[in-house]
């Protein structure tokens, strides 16, 4: 090989070499996966209304409180033999009904109002059952459950449900955006026992009525 050629097979390695250890200092790409962003299970959806899990009881989410005091109050008579308790929390009114002996529970009368259907009227039947320990109804059995019972004017109805150890009777109507609930539960003796009285209760209640 002559001198020339020499020299230039020469500088051609040497680039060739100085552009392969440049190109091993430079940074090798790297992937990441970004897992998708799940919403929280416990985050509430917006508007939340509220929802009754398996057991029966009304989960009261954040902002009841302040949706039942929009409401509005309402005005009523307390029926003979029933002892008036402070209200708390989302409850309106509630009622003390005791027993006719000493071993008897009694019963109690709650009065609570939510906004929207709460689910509409069977779900409220079939929540009212799941808190006395009965299994859930289809639509059809509604007739021999509730019947129509006007309540401030509004057409409401009355629930009866009868349990081994606990019954409830009570009523419940749509009013403006909100429904109300008036619900009597405890001994089944007890409650059986308080048709009439329920029935005069609600028929004397007034709700605020800003639409009228």
């Amino acid at each position: 090989m002559s001198v020339k050629r020499l020299r230039i097979f020469s500088a051609l390695l040497a680039a060739g070499l100085s552009a392969f250890l440049a190109a091993c200092d430079q940074p090798e790409p790297t992937s990441y996966l970004i897992p998708k962003e799940e919403r929280p299970a416990d985050v509430p959806p917006p508007n939340p209304q509220p929802v009754a899990p398996a057991d029966g009881e009304m989960r009261v989410l954040p902002g009841m409180a302040e949706a039942a005091a929009e409401a509005g109050g309402f005005t009523y008579e307390v029926p003979e033999g029933w002892e008036e308790l402070p209200a708390t929390g989302i409850r309106k009114a509630t009622f003390r009904i005791p027993g006719a002996s000493p071993d008897s529970p009694g019963a109690e009368l709650a009065v609570t109002v939510f906004p929207g259907d709460v689910g509409g009227t069977l779900a409220n039947v079939n929540r009212w059952r799941g808190q006395i320990g009965l299994s859930p109804v289809e639509a059809s059995a509604l007739p021999e459950l509730t019947r129509p019972f006007d309540i401030s004017r509004h057409g409401g109805m009355i629930v009866t449900l009868e349990g081994e150890t606990e019954s409830i009777l009570g009523g419940l109507v749509a009013f403006h955006g909100f429904t109300w609930f008036f619900k009597m539960q405890g001994d089944p003796e007890v409650v059986a026992g308080q048709v009439e009285e329920v029935e005069a209760f609600l028929a004397s209640v007034e709700i605020e009525d800003d639409h009228h």
